[in-house]
């Protein structure tokens, strides 16, 4: 196994999701300075979620190969904090898409279609010849 491959992964990743959110204008490009606090919000809820976990002896370190072995705090390894900025930016961006496609069906649904338009049309038409036999 390659060091450094799953942080790698975890950067590309969020990089990945930081072209789409740009792209659409999803979450930090909606909205910047919104948008980071919430992210930090987010970072800070699952990093003191981990210290938490590893201080009541739940979590500790893996040895996997693909890690750095690099530790922000023991038992702490720098790839969860790539991985906890990761989770809280694809959640937020997840919602924002589907927040945007929601949104966007249900103006279609309020939004008369060109048939009904149409057939409104008509029929107004037709109550203004009859009202003036």
């Amino acid at each position: 196994m390659i060091r450094g491959l799953y942080l790698g992964a975890l950067v590309v990743s969020l990089a990945s999701m930081a072209v789409l959110d740009r792209r659409w204008r999803l979450f930090l490009w909606a909205d910047a300075r919104r948008g980071a606090i919430v992210l930090l919000a987010g970072i800070v809820v699952f990093l003191s979620w981990d210290a938490a976990a590893i201080r009541l002896g739940f979590f500790e370190r893996g040895h996997g190969q693909a890690l750095v072995g690099v530790e922000l705090a023991p038992h702490l390894p720098v790839e969860e904090l790539f991985f906890v900025t990761f989770l809280s930016y694809l959640t937020m961006v997840g919602h924002a898409l589907v927040r945007r496609l929601l949104d966007r069906h249900e103006a279609e649904r309020d939004t008369p279609r060109e048939t009904e338009r149409e057939t409104a049309r008509d029929a107004a038409r037709d109550a203004h010849r009859e009202a003036l036999r």
